[in-house]
């Protein structure tokens, strides 16, 4: 096979780095190229950015399926690398892809995209220590991510263990997001999607989870209301998404119900905590954790650590005050039911219905409730969790009411995530602001946090959409 020259300018180069080696290829092609440099062996990780019109994919070692437009993640730690693909028209994803690169491969008649390189260098302040502030599923996603790059974690809760905020809800579920106009909350939730299973995936090949038991996917199906079913299909002809995305489903096709609606096939259910406990074990002995231990003020730890990293939901944005932000909080109560019949898929619409297959309960909820007075459970909140799956699902036999749970949600006046590191506050990064989406952003903001603690961020256009912001004027 012809490989370009190109290729071999850029492989002299990666064997001369033992950093991040950023390569911009702006045809995927085939992806030989891309098996190519898989297949050489230096010290540094690859980050391969690249784009292709050809949405279905079939090249191992990644997924045989045909992939929505837009960005999409791809981690190989087999190779020591990750893929960012760019799907759709070639100039979006060059200007997708805003930042310096190390090198770009390009056939030999071509001329390389005009953009600046970069020499392979190592950041100049590698970071040793790092104080990440919440034991939830965004800090222990963080913890684990920098672990991972060998930095010494310690991490800090008030609460006497790991996950007892939304983090410790029973289950929960998880699924991209449609709009009309495919927005970039939309956009952002198929990248979080992405991170979110190839995370669970990973920690199930480490035998710290269980397929079936601890997370699945066995298709999420998302009720729309009468008067608004014919607009949604109408959005979903206009989108034109691959079916192993999202199709339209006819009332009664999956499960006795007069609503039609969205069919995510590969849409999810996880236990949040068995998540975070997972994390926080695959972590190893890089992870020092303070339980009973508040944090009221960063100045102590920054001056201990190399990087502060504050995950503490609508606690984050006292400790790291952001002019013009406008971030709220909501009160989700859940209810366990006796689970009757166990639907195979997950169910949404007005509330979410999940009921792990081998458990003899069904979770649903969660309402959406403000302000926040306390965090008491209450029968109207129950009794509001059940009429909206019934009016759902009219003919479908609930049990008994065993338990209920409420959490809060910290949400932003956008309602994107807020990740990244704090203008004007050196050091000091956030993730947080997940609001009832925190299954799809929690691995996204450990990989993106990580890579910015490591002097190694990846410059992309969506991902400036969620950096800790306040409200534009």
């Amino acid at each position: 096979m012809h490989l370009p020259e190109s290729f071999h300018t850029a492989c002299a180069s990666w064997l001369a780095s033992d950093g991040v080696f950023t390569v911009l290829d702006p045809n995927f092609a085939d992806g030989a190229v891309f098996c190519a440099f898989l297949n050489t062996k230096p010290k540094g990780r690859l980050r391969y950015l690249s784009v292709t019109d050809h949405p279905k994919l079939a090249l191992p070692p990644l997924p045989n399926q045909r992939l929505a437009p837009g960005l999409h993640y791809f981690d190989l730690p087999q190779f020591n690398a990750e893929l960012h693909l760019w799907v759709g028209p070639a100039k979006a994803g060059l200007q997708e892809f805003q930042g310096p690169v190390n090198a770009f491969v390009h056939a030999d008649a071509e001329r390389p995209p005009a953009r600046r390189l970069n020499l392979p260098q190592t950041p100049t302040n590698p970071i040793r220590s790092a104080a990440v502030i919440g034991a939830g599923i965004a800090g222990s996603s963080v913890a684990l991510a920098l672990c991972k790059k060998g930095v010494q974690v310690h991490l800090f809760d008030s609460a006497s263990e790991p996950a007892t905020g939304a983090s410790g809800n029973w289950v929960g579920a998880f699924h991209p997001h449609i709009t009309r106009g495919d927005s970039p909350l939309s956009r952002l939730s198929r990248l979080g999607f992405d991170h979110t299973v190839q995370a669970l995936g990973e920690l199930t090949g480490q035998g710290l989870l269980e397929k079936g038991k601890d997370w699945d996917t066995p298709g999420h199906l998302q009720t729309v209301p009468l008067d608004e079913a014919a607009r949604m299909r109408e959005t979903l002809l206009q989108l034109n998404f691959p079916e192993e995305l999202v199709r339209w489903v006819a009332p009664n096709e999956l499960l006795p119900s007069t609503l039609g609606g969205l069919f995510f096939p590969q849409g999810g259910w996880v236990k949040p905590a068995r998540w975070v406990q997972a994390n926080l074990q695959a972590c190893g002995s890089l992870l020092n954790t303070h339980y009973n231990s508040p944090v009221s003020d960063l100045e102590m730890l920054r001056q201990q650590h190399d990087a502060v990293v504050v995950c503490c939901a609508e606690q984050s944005i006292v400790l790291a005050p952001i002019e013009g932000a406008r971030v709220g909080s909501v009160k989700g109560q859940i209810s366990k039911l006796r689970a009757v019949a166990v639907p195979k898929v997950v169910l949404s619409g007005e509330s979410y219905a999940i009921a792990p297959p081998d458990e003899n309960w069904m979770v649903l909820g969660a309402t959406y409730e403000r302000p926040v007075l306390d965090l008491t459970p209450t029968p109207q909140a129950d009794n509001d969790n059940i009429a909206r799956f019934k009016a759902a699902f009219p003919d479908w036999p609930v049990g008994e009411l065993l338990d209920h749970r409420c959490a809060v949600r910290s949400v932003w006046h956008d309602r994107l995530p807020a990740i990244g590191p704090m203008h004007g506050m050196p050091g000091v990064y956030m993730s947080t602001g997940f609001a009832s989406r925190g299954l799809l952003w929690a691995a996204l903001g450990g990989w993106m946090v990580a890579d910015h603690c490591m002097g190694q961020p990846l410059s992309i256009r969506l991902l400036e959409k969620i950096k800790p912001r306040g409200v534009r004027a």
